[in-house]
Order: structure tokens, then C-alpha cells, then sequence
């Protein structure tokens, strides 16, 4: 009994990594001597099992030998898939007891059957999203959202590559870049967009563009976030006593923010918003996602408005609304060029591919500088049905980028240029009407001399 209660709490969960979670769980439990050798042992043999199967089903029974890379990307997978069922147990101690009198082939079948469930709950959150999608000129919001995501669920593989997440998600989130794969991070990331999602349209769009434009006219090509800015603005008209549905805050009401700020501690300042935050109920203007989502996020504003005061640059947290005369112009930057050789290598790779989902995969996983991109659909062969399925996961911005460069076949010879804007223009004639507006204030706004 005794020896129980001492081992009952040696595991350290905060220790635990989110993204390698069974490997450190082992690690922990080998230290704490909680799994013996023969433990081990068991456990790497039933790995090696599940794996050989895992091949076999990849090949089509043809055979469990396959490349030492795709083997590797297996395993990593199947470990994924099993530290999923892990977590679900209450505590770490409860986990490796199931590894122990478990088999592993059942953990990791009912790993999979949780992975499956949550890309049903993943598809129903975004569905909710878009549907009450927050309407921003900002390129990457809704590329992100809606064709980012829809990217990851036409190439998410779990049964082989569950660990995987084949898009680059864009739009940062105030919560961070979730510290997981696969579709734990899509699952993450989408409810970190919900709670941003849900606060962000009970506001004018016209006011919350106003008000971004009080940072930079040019937020609309900016991958940044955009929900911080009006949640500041909100926080600061209520500290101030004024209605915060304008998200009209002055100079003058900025220059009172920094009296009301100045030389106080992070915990103060953290008490002041706490306060604006409990007052938000009074007008209706927390969802419970949103408020969720900012016990744990608070700490970056108090970050932020400490930092502010010190450097006498709070009119960059909390903006005043700027109503710009002219539209504005977008610049698109084609970036630096990778290495020759690892260029060559990727080409090699491409063409090499068998399917036409790894092909794409590829590229949306390597590329990214928009001279690379025009080159490799250049030098690599694909088919039309290929070109269709890249055009269609590409990020808006990329995607008007590429309007922009094959506006017209007027002067395209190459079958591979012809096939390209093919591909485009099926995209530009499935767009929704909004989608299509603003595309082509996107393409009003660009000049070629923008290009850099």
C-alpha cells in the first residue's frame, strides 16, 4: 500500500509533451520505474507489429516492406494515434497502467476511432464558422478558414499519416500556433477561430475595418490578427465608460488609457481588464467561447499595454479609426528562392510521385516564396485534374496572385500555362458572389509594379 501511494503521483503531467505525448509518457514511466524492461520490451514489440500491419494495408497486401522514410512517417503516425487514446484517461498513472494491460493494437484501434470522431467534430465547428463567418477584406481570414481548412480534410489520412496537417494555416490566432498535429491541431486551432469568429461579428465589419486601418491600410494582406485589435478597443471604451459597439476610441480617449495605465504593475493593469471584461456582460457582447478563450489569453494584453506605456506607443494597441479616402494598394513580395539543390531535389520528388494528392502535398508543404511556386508549376508535369486540386487548397492571396500573373491564355504557349488557367478560372467561377467581390477589389488593388 505504501509503495502505491508513493509512485502514485511521480509522473509529472505538465512534463508530458502535447505532441510526443506516449514516447514521454514511457520516458516518464521508465524513470519513475513504473514500466519494467519486460514492459518495454512488449511495447516496442507490439509497435513493430502494428507497424508491419499498418504497411501491409498501405500496399494493399501486396507487401509490409515499403521505404524506410514512409515507415518512419508510419510509425510517428501510429504513436500519434495511440498517445491520442492516452490522453483521454484521466490521469497519467491511469495511462500507462492501461499500457501495461492493455494490448497496444486495442489502444491504437480505439485511438483511431477518437481520431475519427474528432474530424466529424472538427468539419461541424468549421461548417458553424463559415456560416456566420466574419466578413474582412484580410486575405488570409477566410482562405484560411474555409479553403486552408478544407485542404487539410481533402488530404487528412489518419489511417496512415494521422500526425500530419498538409497546410501552413496562415492566419495566426492571439492563443498562438497550437502545439500539436494533425487533427488535434486543426481541432485547436479552429476553436481558438471560433471564440475570435463569435466576437468579432457582433461588430460592424465597416467599423472593424476603419479601425485596423488605424494600424496599417495595408492590414488586408497582413497575416495578422485581427480579433486583439477589437477586443482592445472594446476593453478600452468600457474602462472608459463609453459604449464599445463603435470601436471609435479617440485620441484623446488613448491619451487617458495611458494616464489610466501609466506605472502600474502587469497586476494591476490585469485587474483593470478583468473589471472591463466582467462589464462586457452588461452589453451582451461575451459569447461564452469568447470568454473561455480569454482566461486564457488576457495575459497577452496586459503583456502588450505594459509594454506600451513603457515605450509610449499605446496609440498601437489601442487604435483610433483611420477612414481611409483612397482604396488602398496590395504588394506581393515573391520572396527569396530555395537553394538550387533542394529545389531539385523537391522537382525530382514531384515528378516521382504516384498520386496526385502526395504531388500536391508536396508543394504546399515546401514552397513558400511565391518565385518558387511559379517556378515549380512551371518545371513540374501536371495534370489538369492536379492543377484543379492545388489551385483549389491555395490560400486566396495566393490564388489572386495568381490571377493577377495569368489574367488572360492571350500569350500562354505552354500546355502547363494553359492548364494553369484553366484551373483558375474553374476556381474564380466557383466563388460565391461575396468571394468574387472581393477578388476582384483584391486584383483593382494590385499593381504590377507592386511586385517586388
Amino acid at each position: 500500500m505504501g509503495e502505491t501511494l508513493d509512485t502514485l503521483h511521480l509522473l509529472d503531467a505538465k512534463q508530458l509533451h502535447p505532441r510526443y505525448y506516449a514516447g514521454s509518457l514511457i520516458q516518464q514511466a521508465i524513470s519513475c520505474h513504473l514500466l519494467s524492461d519486460i514492459d518495454v520490451t512488449k511495447i516496442q514489440s507490439d509497435l513493430l507489429v502494428i507497424l508491419a500491419e499498418q504497411c501491409e494495408k498501405w500496399s494493399h497486401g501486396e507487401s509490409s516492406s515499403v521505404p524506410t522514410e514512409k515507415a518512419q512517417d508510419m510509425m510517428t503516425s501510429i504513436l500519434f494515434i495511440i498517445s491520442i487514446r492516452l490522453k483521454a484517461y484521466q490521469s497519467p498513472e491511469q495511462a500507462v497502467k492501461m499500457l501495461k494491460s492493455e494490448k497496444l493494437k486495442s489502444l491504437f484501434e480505439s485511438g483511431l476511432q477518437i481520431v475519427r470522431r474528432k474530424i466529424v467534430v472538427a468539419r461541424h465547428l468549421q461548417k458553424q464558422i463559415v456560416d456566420n463567418l466574419f466578413d474582412t477584406p484580410n486575405v488570409y481570414y477566410r482562405s484560411t478558414i474555409v479553403d486552408g481548412i478544407n485542404g487539410f480534410f481533402k488530404l487528412y489520412r489518419p489511417q496512415f499519416a494521422a500526425h500530419e496537417i498538409h497546410i501552413t494555416a496562415d492566419y495566426p490566432v492571439l492563443m498562438g500556433r497550437p502545439e500539436s498535429d494533425g487533427i488535434e491541431f486543426i481541432e485547436q486551432y479552429l476553436r481558438c477561430i471560433e471564440a475570435e469568429n463569435d466576437f468579432c461579428v457582433q461588430f460592424c465589419s465597416q467599423d472593424i475595418h476603419h479601425l485596423l486601418c488605424g494600424l496599417t491600410q495595408d492590414y488586408r494582406s497582413v497575416p495578422m490578427n485581427l480579433f486583439e485589435y477589437v477586443m482592445l478597443s472594446v476593453l478600452g471604451l468600457v474602462l472608459l465608460k463609453r459604449n464599445p459597439q463603435k470601436l471609435n476610441l479617440s485620441k484623446k480617449d488613448v491619451e487617458n488609457l495611458y494616464c489610466l495605465f501609466f506605472d502600474k504593475a502587469d497586476e494591476e493593469i490585469a485587474g483593470y481588464l478583468e473589471k472591463a471584461v466582467i462589464s462586457l456582460s452588461e452589453y451582451n457582447l461575451l459569447p461564452k467561447s469568447t470568454n473561455r478563450y480569454l482566461a486564457m489569453t488576457l495575459y497577452k494584453f496586459v503583456s502588450a499595454i505594459s509594454n506600451a506605456v513603457k515605450t509610449k506607443t499605446l496609440d498601437k494597441v489601442f487604435l483610433v479609426p483611420v477612414y481611409p479616402k483612397q482604396e488602398m494598394k496590395i504588394s506581393f513580395n515573391y520572396g527569396e528562392r530555395m537553394d538550387d539543390r533542394k529545389y531539385q531535389i523537391l522537382v525530382e520528388k514531384v515528378l516521382q510521385a504516384n498520386k496526385s494528392e502526395e504531388k500536391i502535398a508536396l508543394i504546399l508543404q515546401e514552397i513558400h516564396s511565391l518565385a518558387d511556386l511559379l517556378d515549380i508549376l512551371s518545371d513540374t508535369e501536371l495534370y489538369e485534374e492536379e492543377f484543379e486540386l492545388l489551385i483549389s487548397m491555395l490560400p486566396l492571396s495566393v490564388f489572386v496572385f495568381l490571377l493577377s500573373q495569368y489574367s488572360n491564355d492571350d500569350f500562354l504557349d505552354r500546355e502547363s500555362e494553359q492548364l494553369l488557367f484553366q484551373a483558375l478560372s474553374k476556381r474564380k467561377q466557383c466563388l460565391s458572389s461575396e468571394e468574387k467581390q472581393q477578388v476582384e477589389q483584391a486584383l483593382g488593388a494590385i499593381q504590377k509594379e507592386d511586385f517586388v
